[in-house]
């Protein structure tokens, strides 16, 4: 899931470029070269980020699922080694030679044991190794069962590094592009407040997001009710005629049917994405979507809901 804090970091940023493009030369609240600069370079640094961060969270699922169906997979297939060896009959194999074979494969005292994520690769790769060892073929494990164990162990092996430490990188790297974002950030908010004599009291600031200081008693302001929003099936977009009253971005909601409603995309145009933040729609899920209007005292009343299923 996407970090709100990134998210509202992200949507302060498309708003900073948009209001500085609206600028005229000689507006003392435009950005100068610099400021431009680290605004262009470490935001979208900071969502390709984000991406990376929310595919590695995908991908780490996924990999820890395959790792834990594997681990499960293997200690079976191992189970059934033992079984094997134990089924054959005395005419078959010594109980010295089966014994010394189940030792060898790491089964001491022909006991089978606890099977817990170590053991059972460590058994597994000593199936692989120990087999080629042994001299009678009719002793040999089986070839499917061995080529089981070593497809399994295969999968086990190519998935541990993902499912423990692919997520944890990629959020490391999120965090770091976070804090060059904020300090860009921290930059242009000081550039508005040193724009004019009004220092941190200038109403531009509610321009990016930000919060001027305000007088003892005065009221927030929130963003008015929205038009009537309509929805595109085809870009999965909501769209309004105009900007609410007091809003500088259109935020974008959606709940699926039995779930929580979610915070699904911002823009600071009149129409936003419902799946820019959450990544794609669940097919066959119903889902309401709507908008509201959002500045820096927070988010307005809702719109109409319109009904979607994927």
């Amino acid at each position: 899931m996407p970090r709100e804090d990134v998210m509202e970091a992200i949507e302060t940023g498309d708003l900073i470029v948009k209001v500085d493009d609206e600028r005229v030369a000689g507006d003392p609240f435009k950005l100068d070269a610099p400021k431009r600069a680290a605004v262009e370079v470490r935001l979208p640094k900071l969502k390709a980020e984000q991406k990376e961060a929310m595919l590695a969270e995908g991908g780490e699922a996924g990999a820890q699922t395959r790792l834990r169906n594997g681990l499960d997979r293997l200690g079976e297939l191992l189970r059934q080694v033992v079984r094997f060896y134990l089924g054959l009959t005395e005419f078959q194999i010594t109980s010295d030679v089966r014994l010394e074979i189940l030792t060898n494969l790491g089964f001491p005292g022909e006991v089978i044991g606890v099977f817990d994520d170590a053991r059972t690769r460590t058994v597994a790769q000593q199936a692989i190794d120990v087999n080629p060892t042994i001299t009678n073929p009719a002793h040999q494990i089986p070839a499917g069962l061995l080529t089981a164990i070593t497809t399994e162990l295969a999968i086990v092996n190519a998935n541990l590094a993902p499912a423990t430490g692919t997520a944890q990188v990629a959020h490391g790297e999120l965090e770091a592009a976070l804090g060059e974002w904020e300090l860009a950030e921290s930059r242009v908010r000081y550039s508005y407040c040193g724009a004019s004599d009004e220092l941190d009291r200038t109403q531009q600031l509610a321009r990016i997001n930000k919060q001027p200081r305000r007088e003892a008693g005065e009221v927030p302001q929130l963003p008015g009710a929205p038009g009537l929003a309509s929805f595109d099936a085809a870009t999965l977009t909501l769209s309004v005629a105009a900007l609410p009253e007091h809003a500088n971005t259109l935020r974008a909601f959606r709940q699926p049917a039995g779930g929580e409603a979610q915070w699904a995309g911002s823009s600071p145009t009149t129409t936003v994405s419902v799946v820019d933040r959450l990544g794609p729609l669940t097919p066959g899920v119903s889902y309401q979507l709507w908008v509201v209007g959002h500045n820096g005292d927070g988010n307005g009343p809702a719109s109409n809901h319109v009904s979607h299923t994927a």
